[in-house]
């Protein structure tokens, strides 16, 4: 038996209509029945959302015993070799990429390029909004190209 059981939102939501004594009781009945002792509740309303509950856990219960049984049948196969020479699985080992860092390199260059232009841009921007006269788009321009 999985030594885990899974309470749900949706059980929850359910158990916030018990009291706190209603909601011991389904506590310790989840874990009577995760010891597999016999369970018999008094409370019509525990004994309804347990029932509800006890459906989901024997869901889980069949899905932890069908990964056990092919685990189980995994491991009759064989495991892994000791000491492989490939233990990746691979029939060959494939060459490491040496330009990945260049490319990374080029990528930081243009994300620094086009902070360094949108600061110069602003800075022109605010040199014009300041400045005495008005200046043409013309004019601006051949300050921007300037650089």
């Amino acid at each position: 038996m999985a030594q885990n059981t899974l309470i749900y939102p949706s059980h929850y939501e359910m158990m916030e209509e018990l009291t706190d004594t209603q909601a011991g009781l389904l506590i310790k009945t989840i874990g009577r029945y995760q010891k597999g002792e016999d369970i018999s509740i008094s409370d019509d309303l525990v004994r309804g959302m347990w029932l509800a509950m006890k459906h989901d856990f024997d869901v889980q219960k069949e899905k932890y015993e069908s990964v056990v049984q092919r685990n189980r049948e995994n491991g009759k196969k064989g495991g892994r070799p000791k000491n492989p020479k490939n233990p990746s699985g691979l029939l060959k080992t494939q060459t490491n990429p040496n330009n990945l860092k260049d490319k990374d390199k080029d990528k930081d260059k243009e994300k620094y390029k086009d902070k360094a232009r949108n600061l110069l841009l602003a800075t022109k921007q605010y040199e014009v909004k300041n400045s005495k006269g008005i200046m043409s788009e013309k004019q601006f321009n051949t300050i921007w190209n300037e650089k």
